[in-house]
């Protein structure tokens, strides 16, 4: 049997999108975490995440590398999922804290406005 790296190098490419990808849905599962901070959504939210992204491993190794696990599959996986975080995540938390704090804001100022106090009372 003789090894591609070219096949090696585009299956590791593979891994990093699928943890990108992971990445995201992690960000995305967080919304609900950053508009209510309750301990027991938290933990069964990471709870379904890790299960999930564990489940998306197996079955990306699976699928891509035929079932032989290799390593350096697994590495490109964590480094998609770690390089999301530090870049992508990080901008869509503070875009989603924006987008928050502008609708309480909004929300506020109509309830104190005339017609908000005509229309919720």
């Amino acid at each position: 049997m003789t090894v591609s790296y070219v096949l090696q190098l585009k299956d590791f490419f593979v891994m990093f999108g699928i943890g990108l990808i992971i990445g995201v849905f992690f960000g995305l599962l967080h919304i609900f975490l950053a508009l209510k901070k309750n301990v027991v959504v938290a933990f069964f939210s990471d709870f379904f995440f890790v299960i999930t992204a564990t489940a998306v491993l197996i079955i990306s190794i699976n699928i891509i590398n035929l079932g032989e696990f290799r390593a350096f599959l697994v590495v490109g996986y964590l480094l998609g999922i770690w390089i999301e975080r530090i870049t992508l995540g990080k901008l869509f938390a503070k875009g989603y804290r924006f987008v928050y704090t502008n609708i309480v804001n909004g929300l506020k100022k109509f309830a104190s406005s005339r017609l908000g106090r005509i229309i919720l009372r």
